[in-house]
């Protein structure tokens, strides 16, 4: 440890403990590890759509909607197997090819269609742009990362960490958009495991980030500090 020392003034320890990287990293780490977990989560969305009791036996069927794909489940007791599992694009594009075989081409006009088989694609856009929010998020926190292990970190030390909180609001928002983009059905609906691990993620990269920006701070007051004495 090196010492400031001005004549006439008092001996200052210049201690310079730096930013403590590795918890840091563990979280981001962490954090990178659950996003992608979250994006292919068959679980985003739940319901449990009818149960009955035939002869002692209990019959459910559940309802699974994840950010690409919509599956049915049947159980007999706590025997479960997914029988229905489809994109939902195909299901639009399903749907559409029922109605107008239906209907005919000429008798449903686009807001009829779109009344029928709409949700299905405000589902599908709904789930790609979380994907797409996601995916840049993990995108920016690797970056972030990058930069706070490179020689620019001495220079811009906060900047690092403020690029990981960005990538950990991004992240959040994108699930509140992706609530914000749900069709009407879904209030309904119950909240999967996927939402929670993705939010479990944001929340992650923002603690990481603001932990980073704590520590660069006081930090740089420290150096000023050290500064403001030696030119004394």
């Amino acid at each position: 440890m090196e010492e400031v020392s001005i004549e006439g003034a008092e001996v200052v320890p210049k201690k310079f403990t730096g930013v403590s990287k590795k918890p840091i990293i563990l979280l981001c780490l962490v954090g990178l590890v659950l996003a992608p977990i979250a994006v292919y989560d068959d679980n985003w969305l739940n319901a449990n759509i009818d149960t009955d009791d035939f002869g002692g036996t209990i019959m459910k069927q559940n309802v699974y909607i994840s950010l690409d794909t919509f599956q049915m489940e049947y159980c007999a007791d706590d025997d479960c197997e997914i029988e229905e599992k489809q994109k939902l694009g195909e299901l639009y594009q399903l749907c559409y090819d029922e109605v107008i075989e239906e209907e005919g081409d000429d008798e449903v006009d686009n807001d009829e269609m779109e009344e029928m088989c709409g949700p299905w694609n405000e589902l599908n856009k709904a789930g790609k742009t979380t994907k797409k929010l996601i995916f840049t998020s993990m995108f920016i926190v690797f970056a972030g990362i990058l930069v706070s292990l490179s020689p620019i970190s001495i220079q811009y030390r906060i900047l690092p960490y403020s690029m990981i909180t960005a990538g950990g609001g991004v992240t959040l928002a994108s699930i509140l958009n992706w609530k914000r983009m749900l069709p009407e059905f879904t209030e309904n609906l119950d909240n999967g495991s996927g939402q929670a691990i993705a939010i479990f993620s944001g929340i992650l990269f923002l603690l990481a980030g603001i932990i980073g920006i704590i520590q660069s701070r006081k930090l740089i007051k420290q150096e000023l500090q050290i500064d403001s004495v030696a030119e004394e």
